[in-house]
């Protein structure tokens, strides 16, 4: 087997490239690189274990919005206090946990925007830890300017309870 491998390799790389598209046409006989079933698919925006999926109906905000100006991704005293809530109002409650969204408004590109929403969300995500949240109890996504028409549409991060 090893034999006609190397025999195909040295063939290949005489040809031309025009070659390659059979020949990687042919891969999906292969076992492992045929179609998985359903139930190994994994979502990224998937329910984890303990914590809701980002895109249930069912979340609601542990606080009002925290919008960030233009480009930035620095908390200010407005969203320090608004966290210090969060905290406050969770209190010693050990099942409570939370989902961080970053939101980017929609005139800026696509990637830019996916970064920034995520920065936003790792930024809130780390002032919790630093206050004594555990880290395992908080999940972040960044939606950028890529979510649903109901969602949040300006630069804002939403952190839910779940």
């Amino acid at each position: 087997m090893t034999a006609r491998v190397n025999v195909l390799i040295s063939f290949v790389r005489r040809r031309s490239s025009f070659i390659l598209f059979p020949l990687l046409s042919a891969c999906s006989s292969v076992p492992f690189l045929t179609n998985r079933s359903a139930e190994s698919v994994v979502y990224a925006l998937g329910p984890r274990e303990g914590h809701s999926s980002p895109l249930a109906g069912s979340l609601k905000p542990a606080c009002p919005a925290l919008v960030f100006g233009s480009d930035g991704f620095r908390l200010n005293d407005t969203h320090e206090s608004a966290v210090r809530r969060v905290i406050s109002d969770l209190g010693s409650d050990k099942k409570a946990r939370l989902l961080i969204a970053g939101y980017a408004p929609p005139d800026l590109p696509q990637d830019h925007a996916r970064a920034l929403s995520e920065r936003r969300a790792q930024a809130v995500r780390q002032r919790l830890i630093e206050l004594g949240l555990d880290a395992a109890k908080i999940q972040t996504v960044g939606f950028g300017n890529d979510f649903s028409p109901s969602g949040p549409s300006s630069g804002v991060v939403v952190i839910y309870r779940q």
